[in-house]
């Protein structure tokens, strides 16, 4: 799969793409927008490094309380939340923690990525290995390729 076939298949079912991000810094909003074509779906993204800014994006503030920025149920109303702002029928979410050390006692490598189609919201929870770079480019992939085995 290359990045482009993300782009062909949401043009092809005329759904539009937003983005939440936390620990990817706005890497897969990047990477996205790189692709020739991506304004005519892409409707924005939002880094959301602090939890200050993911309240401001109503991502609630017991979620954040009851189970940290990194989470599962974090990482849910990241992408409900973007899907909401940005108007979107696809949104995806990152948060986690790409190191260099341990955050909210949770270890170098643990992620949470969730992905609103339409009314459907999934969440996975994977377990990277690598730099801090490699993470959140191991991330954006991940993005790319399961979005696209979800809507082909």
């Amino acid at each position: 799969m290359e990045y482009k076939d993300l782009l062909n298949v949401l043009m092809e079912k005329r759904l539009s793409l937003s983005c939440m991000e936390s620990l990817t810094g706005g890497l897969f909003a990047s990477t996205f927008t790189s692709i020739p074509g991506a304004s005519s779906v892409f409707h924005g993204g939002a880094v959301t490094y602090t939890d200050a800014v993911k309240k401001s994006f109503n991502v609630p503030s017991s979620v954040i309380a009851n189970y940290g920025a990194i989470s599962k149920e974090c990482a849910k109303e990241m992408a409900k939340q973007a899907s909401s702002f940005f108007q979107s029928d696809v949104a995806v979410s990152f948060t986690g923690n790409a190191g260099p050390t341990e955050s909210e006692g949770k270890p170098v490598g643990l992620v949470y990525i969730a992905m609103k189609v339409l009314d459907k919201l999934e969440v996975y929870e994977l377990h990277l290995n690598g730099e801090r770079n490699d993470i959140r480019k191991q991330c954006v992939d991940f993005a790319f390729a399961t979005l696209f085995e979800k809507l082909k």
